[in-house]
């Protein structure tokens, strides 16, 4: 990336209306600048790409040795109305 830190880039972006004054607000309840809060999302959204977030479950492997029949279900049904 860039060597200098203290170097600053302008530029223009077109947002949407309900998308910038979402940011307002955001900005006017946390006593900040629009740029200050655009920074941290804009850093936050950079993060969230690079460390995508793990499953929270593991997955269930899939079984395919179980064969379900109608004779299967019947069983079931009479085992779980005892």
């Amino acid at each position: 990336m860039y060597k200098h830190k203290n170097i600053n880039m302008r530029t223009t972006l077109d947002l949407q209306d309900e998308l910038l004054i979402e940011i307002k607000v955001l900005a006017a309840q946390e006593r900040l600048t629009l740029k200050e809060v655009l920074h941290e999302l804009l850093r936050a959204g950079l993060k969230a790409r690079q460390n995508p977030m793990k499953p929270l479950v593991a997955p269930i492997p899939y079984r395919s040795t179980l064969e379900i029949s109608n004779s299967l279900i019947l069983k079931l049904r009479k085992e779980s109305a005892q």
